[in-house]
């Protein structure tokens, strides 16, 4: 039996799971057009998808606002993969212990094509909270503590590639790094200490520290960050507090997936 053409299959599931990525905190309901313009694709085309996405349960369509949103299938494929998850499996303890220590919201993150997401956190005790939802994602190079515990032990070059050119880059908080360069040192001393601090990078009155999760490997897949309002860090021995805590935390979640080095100057450094 000859073989069969896989290409429009496949070209045809590539652009239903662009159409599914399109959708997010910031936005969470697009109509054709938006979602057309966003992925440079005919309307025609874009229709088409959504309508299979639709009968399968993927979106929904809302005719008071002309919009499709993310459905009920989206819901229960996250579920399964939190379910079935070891990473927020082994992270689980450590966070509750992280909170009922330090009394402020603790958050998992990973590193997805070359953004930070957020799988899992508890929230805080505090009455003023910050923190993420589960599944947003920004930038990993904006500055969070987060972000820079996930980069600081990957190549340079690959970190370098994932960056904005010097005329291209954000501004941000009060203390934020000017310039793809400045960044770079600043990973440096994340790996020197083997803890990233956001001290009002991405916006003023926040601060935050996070540590590194590695697996059996020694490989970085993860992190483990406490983000709080500076003038809270800025209590005598509080960030220090903070800082260890989080360490711990980290490390904890390490040993759960099997990783048994110590140190901040561990792992590949690139």
């Amino acid at each position: 039996m000859p073989k069969q053409s896989t290409g429009q299959p496949v070209r045809s599931a590539e652009r239903m799971l662009a159409v599914l990525e399109m959708f997010s905190f910031e936005r969470p309901a697009l109509s054709v057009a938006e979602i057309s313009t966003g992925l440079d694709l005919a309307t025609s085309t874009v229709r088409r998808l959504l309508n299979v996405l639709e009968q399968h349960g993927f979106v929904r369509y809302s005719a008071s606002s002309g919009k499709f949103a993310p459905h009920y299938q989206v819901v229960r494929l996250a579920a399964v993969a939190v379910q079935g998850n070891d990473l927020i499996a082994a992270a689980g303890g450590p966070l509750d212990t992280l909170r009922e220590r330090t009394g402020e919201a603790t958050q998992l993150t990973v590193l997805a094509a070359g953004d930070v997401v957020f799988v899992d956190r508890r929230e805080s005790q505090s009455v003023i909270k910050i923190f993420s939802p589960i599944g947003h994602r920004s930038p990993a190079w904006d500055g969070r503590a987060s972000g820079k515990a996930l980069l600081a032990w990957l190549p340079e070059n690959e970190v370098a590639a994932m960056l904005p050119e010097s005329a291209h880059w954000p501004a941000g908080g009060p203390n934020a790094s000017d310039g793809p360069e400045e960044f770079m040192r600043r990973l440096a001393l994340v790996r020197q200490q083997g803890y990233a601090i956001n001290d009002e990078e991405t916006e003023q009155d926040v601060w935050a520290v996070a540590a590194p999760v590695r697996d059996h490997t020694g490989e970085v897949v993860a992190a483990v960050n406490v983000p709080v309002l500076k003038t809270r860090a800025a209590q005598p021995g509080r960030s220090a507090e903070l800082i260890e805590a989080v360490m711990v935390a980290a490390e904890d979640v390490s040993r759960a997936l099997g990783s048994y080095r110590s140190g901040p100057g561990r792992g590949k450094q690139g």
